[in-house]
């Protein structure tokens, strides 16, 4: 499986944790049952994304049971934002490609 940005593989799985605390493999089951034949992130990638999503607070690990991780409520706007900036981006693409 080809390896993910950086970006792509952390908005991920923060998707990946909106609507459910996750841990590494629960992350993994969840985006391989939902995103299709998009490529998503190796065991790797999604293990040392929860470190660094963690250590910039974008994420927190949930109360009684500390393997899986929330969202924080900053992580939630990097989400949002995140999302909205791909929606603009799809939309422009799609104008450019129209003509």
């Amino acid at each position: 499986m080809p390896l993910l940005d950086r970006e792509r593989c952390d908005t991920l799985v923060l998707a990946a944790l909106e609507s459910a605390a996750r841990n590494g493999d629960e992350i993994l089951d969840h985006l391989g049952r939902t995103t299709g034949r998009l490529p998503t992130p190796s065991v790797r990638q999604v293990y040392t994304t929860l470190h660094r999503l963690e250590r910039n607070r974008l994420i927190a690990r949930a109360s009684g049971d500390g393997r899986r991780r929330r969202l924080t409520d900053t992580g939630r706007r990097v989400l949002r934002a995140r999302v909205s900036a791909a929606q603009a981006y799809g939309s422009a693409l799609k104008v450019l490609t129209a003509s």
